[in-house]
């Protein structure tokens, strides 16, 4: 049991070594299939794999606290935090301004029906206006 837990953990790769640089990370498909592989049912297989992302990623933001605590002030943070909520707010007042698909359609009947109400007025005009009395 302990050896097959050993197989299951990435092994780390190795400094310095060009391909372990190039390397991608696996996809979650991919782990999924990994487990799958290895006996587990697909939602066990899932639930494995998202328990490993999650671990993953706190280790990564632990580490990340670690190397930033001169970074780590309230003032520091409250900055980082209000960069992000501007960005937010600009983001979503772009979106907010932009026209959805069915606004845009309307929008493009409606200018399609004024430009031909339009074309209808200059040659009814146009045929008022004419000396030629046949037409």
């Amino acid at each position: 049991m302990e050896k097959q837990k050993q197989k299951q953990q990435i092994q780390p790769p190795v400094e310095g070594s060009e391909k372990a640089r190039k390397k991608k990370m696996p996809s979650p498909q991919e782990l999924v299939t990994h487990y799958e592989k290895q006996g587990m049912a697909t939602q066990e297989a899932s639930l494995k794999v998202i328990g490993d992302l999650q671990g993953a990623l706190l280790r990564m933001i632990s580490a990340n606290n670690k190397r930033d605590d001169s970074n780590s002030s309230p003032q520091v943070i409250s900055a980082k935090l209000d960069a992000v909520h501007a960005r937010l707010v600009q983001l979503e007042t772009k979106l907010d301004s932009k026209p959805s698909y069915p606004q845009a359609l309307a929008l493009g009947v409606a200018s399609a029906s004024l430009w031909n109400g339009a074309l209808e007025l200059w040659n009814t005009v146009r045929r008022a206006t004419s000396s030629d009395p046949s037409s």
